[in-house]
């Protein structure tokens, strides 16, 4: 590939996915809102070939910021973190951005998408849910995820004799600069306590961030068409596995305990009435709490079938993550 443009690719998966794509391509422009790195823990090498242009893909996007000649494009835009926005940012960013992207590539006639979307669009609960199942969002990322899959697919209907769109739906993704849940669950078990809400069952569809973008950078070399895949773990990996993972890969110690899913969502919601940021970064909020009991068991068995094979399991995800973390606090 000659030319590729990363829009939203500032973040946690698009700095990630630049290590890739410096195999490959010969310009990388990371188009976003916001400077490289700004995702803590995240760092790009010094490369001449790697290039930051700032755009709001909210707004229309002007195609002389790039190369004349755009051979990929990857959309990983997006307001995503949940809770943390109001509805209406969700909308604007994922639908708007999705219709801005899409006018971008018919202006300069790029002829490859591959757009991260959610597994948030099927809602969670605990039935297998594989791609041929109806979406069925119950928050407002997951709708507008799925809004942005439809806005795709008719910039691919319009050419799909020569066109490529390649839509994932990646599970929790997690590594070195992931912030999220993870990281909070290996900081509480460093610190020597950790405390599952209601229940330690809880299927979690979860990958690790090199095996995404090793498949996200395979995915810019198919053939005209559309192709749609789940992308998580095939096992059915619990809540209490990721702790146990941790546990045993990086010998922590800490008790494990149950406690009742009523006694810890009221204790979060008075919690979250003291005015202390140290509160909800620690994860302390009701709706990230509620995410943790419910279920998302992903089937990621169209994904085998194409022929990709992990390269890390769970356990190996986590010590190459420590290794890249220096072997100390997971971040």
């Amino acid at each position: 590939m000659n030319s590729v443009v990363l829009f939203g690719g500032a973040g946690f998966i698009g700095t990630h996915l630049v290590n890739n794509l410096l195999q490959k391509a010969e310009s990388i422009y990371i188009a976003d809102i916001r400077k490289p790195c700004w995702h803590p823990g995240t760092s790009l090498p010094s490369d001449k070939r790697i290039k930051y242009v700032y755009c709001d893909v909210r707004q229309s996007i002007d195609e002389m910021l790039f190369e004349p000649s755009v051979d990929c494009i990857f959309n990983l835009a997006a307001v995503h973190t949940t809770p943390g926005h109001a509805a209406n940012e969700y909308f604007e960013a994922n639908i708007y951005g999705a219709k801005n992207i899409c006018k971008f590539a018919e202006k300069c006639q790029c002829q490859k998408i591959i757009f991260t979307s959610s597994i948030s669009v099927y809602g969670p609960g605990e039935d297998e849910k594989d791609e041929e199942l109806i979406p069925m969002p119950v928050i407002p990322y997951g709708t507008s995820k799925i809004i942005a899959e439809y806005i795709h697919k008719e910039w691919f209907n319009k050419a799909q004799e020569k066109r490529m769109l390649t839509i994932v739906r990646p599970g929790v993704v997690f590594g070195k600069g992931e912030g999220g849940n993870f990281t909070r669950i290996a900081n509480a078990l460093q610190k020597g306590f950790f405390a599952y809400p209601g229940r330690d069952d809880t299927i979690k569809a979860c990958l690790y961030v090199k095996d995404l973008c090793k498949f996200l950078t395979m995915s810019a070399y198919r053939t005209p068409g559309w192709y749609l895949y789940n992308f998580c773990y095939p096992e059915k990996i619990t809540i209490k596995e990721v702790v146990q993972s941790f546990k045993k890969t990086l010998g922590y110690r800490a008790p494990e305990i149950v406690l009742p899913y009523p006694l810890i969502t009221t204790s979060a919601a008075i919690a979250n009435r003291i005015p202390l940021p140290f509160i909800k970064k620690m994860g302390l909020v009701p709706e990230r709490i509620v995410k943790l009991v419910k279920s998302t068991n992903i089937s990621a068995q169209k994904l085998i079938n194409s022929g990709f094979r992990f390269d890390y399991s769970l356990q190996d995800a986590i010590k190459d993550w420590a290794c890249d973390c220096g072997s100390k606090s997971l971040y």
